[in-house]
């Protein structure tokens, strides 16, 4: 576990060799007694138009945080559009040719709801906020029921 003490990032052994902790490492209270501070190395970002970006840590709401916040520039941005529109065709093409079969003359299923389907999926790449999009459903897809509360 890394902890924050001293203006030092490292391991908690390094900082307390000669003290033993449990499984989840020192408590919070025994970090705050000796002036140490969790690190986090992730901040909530919205990854695609913000990055992550090392830095000296610092301190926030209790934690030593070694990361910052940044905006993507234009650039940026419109690389990982790209990878990911790239990787969402890929998908699409992975359940076009899985359900080739289906089309097949002697195929035991509905041929419209799996012509529409395959057509939804063609179609993916014109939805509006496309490569941010859901992929449609198979025809044999059911509504997951969440358990009662």
């Amino acid at each position: 576990m890394l902890i924050y003490k001293d203006g030092i990032v490292d391991e908690v052994q390094r900082f307390f060799p000669n003290t033993s902790f449990a499984a989840s490492g020192p408590s919070d209270e025994f970090l705050s007694e000796h002036g140490a501070y969790r690190v986090n190395t992730f901040k909530p970002h919205d990854p695609r138009t913000q990055k992550l970006v090392s830095c000296a840590p610092y301190l926030e709401g209790g934690w030593a945080y070694t990361v910052t916040v940044e905006s993507k520039a234009e650039d940026e941005v419109a690389a990982d559009t790209a990878s990911r529109a790239a990787r969402m065709r890929a998908q699409r093409d992975r359940l076009l040719a899985a359900s080739d079969w289906t089309q097949v003359a002697d195929a035991p299923v509905d041929k419209a709801a799996w012509a529409a389907y395959r057509q939804a999926l063609r179609d993916l790449p014109q939805a509006e906020g496309f490569p941010d999009v859901a992929l449609p459903h198979d025809p044999n897809w059911v509504e997951p029921v969440s358990a009662p509360t």
